[in-house]
């Protein structure tokens, strides 16, 4: 048996072109029955698209990815594809005369729901001539950029099927090469422990680091043929939310429909534990990742101004997986108007300070356990931990007496940013900004260029107090932490 020789199409830019077809090939391709197009010309550049324009003036009736580009001897072209390309009498007859013809290797055949018509792509003045041979398509003309539209809706339509699995040992390199290569030019102090960190979580099990997360899971998305096509991460944030991404696909694996799968795939993959929710972010310029999410049904949230990086602003997407109701819990109704001084988180008695959080926890958002409060207020409390943490949290705290009546917790984020809670059990509103103007001090000795605060929406009293100390609104989280409890997003730059 001759070897194979294939010559791989150079793809050095974005060039697509238009090939007319017969109706019948046609069909062979979208049935998966057709291999490689047969062609006795074709241009001397690479191209990574072929659209198919079907003759009898039906139109563009769909796509495909290309291969390899194969130009050999008639012989020896027939030897390589055979009948993965027509039959030998067709094949002879179409290549008569001819020494050495071209075979387009098809990958990724996508049919359009209706075909599109010349008409349809020009408008009334019908400047599309189908082509004897191929028409070259570029970005930034308006026959490419319709026939985009159409695949990327196909796609939409007819997504590929993939599935996720946990990560494996072989692919662990694989994966933090990637975010390195694409989350760090969009995001400050993005360096090789952001990928590490994950996969720390993701085998302990559970996140040390968080206010609200429980865990992590670094996970492979797998086409049908088990090919890993990419990655993500998925954060369980409590109760029942779940950020996802980085997502990242492998190169051969872009804009063929992937991306939309793996929305889908998540989707499936968090319901059986209950997950209400997902979501996610993305620079505000990431034109491509914004198109995505919003065709798999994710909303934009809030718009973060310079949030993780300097250079450019965030958003907010979400998702609700179960029908939300609002919730009966109201911040602050029955708490009294108590006067407090703040005061240093070592001031107070451990164990106090460890069961005045928990119920400030508890009045502001959800119960939480007493590893979880202990947890908090021994990294505030322990300046070695602090030191040795990533993500080392603090507490400003609101003194009466020997309890802490209200505090706001710190977390620093990478880029800049800081996360503040507001955990009050006083409505005493000069306390209260005292408190906040303290959260403010702290943020900026830990380098934090702004400070944002996620605060229930229904406690009108601190959003007034914190809009009084400059905080902006950007944004509202429907129910991220909570269920039918939503939050704002207010920030300060520092």
């Amino acid at each position: 048996m001759r070897r194979r020789s294939f010559v791989p199409a150079v793809h050095t830019g974005q060039q697509t072109i238009l090939l007319s077809i017969r109706p019948e090939h046609a069909e062979r391709i979208f049935q998966g029955a057709k291999h490689y197009e047969l062609r006795k010309v074709l241009p001397a550049f690479g191209f990574k698209r072929v659209f198919l324009y079907e003759t009898g003036g039906r139109g563009v009736v769909g796509c495909f990815d290309v291969g390899a580009i194969l130009k050999k001897d008639i012989d020896e072209l027939w030897s390589i594809v055979g009948n993965a390309a027509t039959t030998r009498e067709r094949f002879y007859e179409y290549f008569k005369n001819i020494k050495s013809g071209y075979a387009i290797e098809i990958k990724n055949p996508l049919r359009f729901s209706e075909p599109i018509s010349a008409r349809t792509l020009n408008g009334d003045g019908g400047k599309l001539i189908p082509p004897q041979s191929f028409i070259l398509l570029e970005p930034g003309d308006a026959l490419y950029s319709a026939l985009e539209v159409e695949r990327l809706r196909a796609l939409r339509n007819n997504p590929p099927k993939v599935n996720l699995r946990r990560i494996t040992h072989e692919n662990r390199a694989e994966y933090k090469r990637l975010v390195m290569q694409h989350i760090s030019p969009n995001y400050e102090d993005i360096d090789e422990s952001f990928a590490a960190g994950a996969l720390k979580i993701h085998d302990l099990g559970y996140d040390p680091t968080g206010f609200f997360t429980t865990k992590k899971e670094v996970l492979e998305i797998v086409n049908h043929r088990n090919r890993v096509v990419g990655f993500t991460t998925l954060t369980y944030k409590s109760p029942g939310c779940v950020k996802t991404g980085p997502t990242i696909l492998r190169r051969p694996f872009r804009a063929k429909g992937y991306g939309v799968a793996a929305r889908v795939a998540i989707e499936e993959y968090v319901r059986p534990g209950k997950a209400r929710k997902i979501y996610c972010t993305c620079p505000e310029t990431s034109e491509g990742v914004i198109r995505y999410l919003l065709a798999s049904g994710m909303r934009i949230e809030a718009h973060l101004e310079r949030h993780y990086a300097a250079s450019h602003n965030e958003l907010v997407f979400g998702k609700l997986l179960v029908a939300d109701e609002p919730s009966p819990h109201q911040v602050g109704p029955q708490i009294r108007e108590l006067a407090g001084e703040p005061y240093n988180p070592v001031s107070f008695a451990r164990d106090v300070l460890v069961g005045d959080f928990a119920k400030l926890f508890q009045a502001t958002w959800s119960p939480v356990s007493q590893e979880f409060a202990s947890a908090i207020v021994d990294q505030a409390l322990d300046e070695k931990t602090r030191d040795q943490s990533e993500k080392p949290k603090r507490l400003v705290c609101l003194r009466r007496g020997r309890h802490c009546i209200a505090a706001v917790a710190l977390l620093p984020k990478r880029g800049g940013a800081v996360k503040g809670l507001l955990l009050r059990g006083t409505r005493h509103a000069r306390s209260l900004g005292i408190l906040i103007e303290s959260a403010c001090g702290l943020a900026s000795a830990l380098k934090g260029r702004k400070l944002y605060f996620l605060h229930p929406v229904l406690d009108s009293l601190a959003l007034s107090i914190l809009r009084s100390a400059g905080f902006q609104t950007e944004g509202l989280l429907r129910a991220p932490y909570r269920p039918g409890q939503d939050a704002v997003v207010m920030s300060k730059f520092l």
